[in-house]
């Protein structure tokens, strides 16, 4: 129960993205298209779960025994950045060399994204068993995703729908990202005891 509260409260109640505007910049240059953000969201998603899982025993088992708790950022930024370029690598071996350099940009642009270095350090910080440690890095990588997904498919309909030209571009996205954010603001607290 504590790794679903645990998911439940970091994907809804503190999401990376909109409650804590961690890794904004990027979703809101990033998601243009809905298509594009699904490929986009779940290498997201899974990077930030795998750098948060990863994250835990690198903290509780070999940064804080030997209290090197300072390199933590660094450590965290290599293993994420050494996990998402492996893993990108290893799906498009086989590809054609134009899909290989899209899924390596992809790769470059999920590598760079916040989110990576904010969920291991929230869980370190956070001085936590292993299941919420999971539950947060799985949770938090579901909240980007959401987050993604959302943002390019509101940006899609608001690009369709008459708007003025002064709001048209970064001024209608900067407006749909705040209102977003309110509303997952407007929203918090509702999941984090549902499973306790």
């Amino acid at each position: 129960m504590e790794f679903l509260n645990a998911l439940f409260t970091a994907a809804i109640d503190n999401n990376l993205v909109f409650v804590q505007l961690v890794g904004m910049a990027s979703v809101m240059v990033l998601a243009l298209r809905p298509e594009e953000s699904v490929r986009f969201g779940l290498g997201l998603w899974g990077a930030t779960a795998a750098s948060g899982i990863l994250g835990w025993p690198l903290f509780y088992l070999l940064l804080q025994p030997w209290g090197l708790t300072y390199l933590a950022p660094l450590v965290y930024l290599v293993v994420a950045s050494a996990v998402v370029f492996l893993v990108g690598g290893a799906l498009a071996a086989r590809k054609p060399i134009e899909e290989r350099r899209d899924a390596m940009a992809m790769c470059t642009a999920v590598a760079l994204n916040a989110c990576l270095l904010a969920c291991p350090l929230s869980i370190a910080s956070a001085d936590c068993t292993f299941d919420v440690g999971a539950g947060t890095a799985v949770g938090a990588g579901l909240g980007a995703f959401i987050a993604v997904v959302l943002f390019a498919t509101l940006r899609d309909r608001v690009n369709d729908s008459m708007v003025p030209a002064a709001l048209r571009g970064v001024p209608i996205s900067v407006l749909t990202a705040a209102l977003m954010a309110l509303a997952f603001v407007g929203v918090n607290g509702a999941v984090s005891g549902l499973f306790v």
